[in-house]
């Protein structure tokens, strides 16, 4: 299991997204930004989701 705090990402959040790879945080933590801080599809892009790697932690 993998994990990533939004906190940690830098928003005002305490939402932690949860997937068993890196491809399914990217979409479901996709998913929470667009949903809940109002990201659009065009922000998440390659060097955000690279940002967001660094901060991936396995469980």
């Amino acid at each position: 299991m993998k994990t990533l705090s939004c906190r940690e990402a830098g928003f005002d959040c305490d939402y932690v997204v949860r997937g068993e790879t890196e491809e399914d945080i990217f979409k479901n933590g996709g998913e929470h930004a667009m949903k809940d801080h109002g990201m659009k599809e065009e922000d998440l892009t390659p060097e955000f989701k690279e940002k967001l790697r660094g901060l991936i932690k396995d469980q």
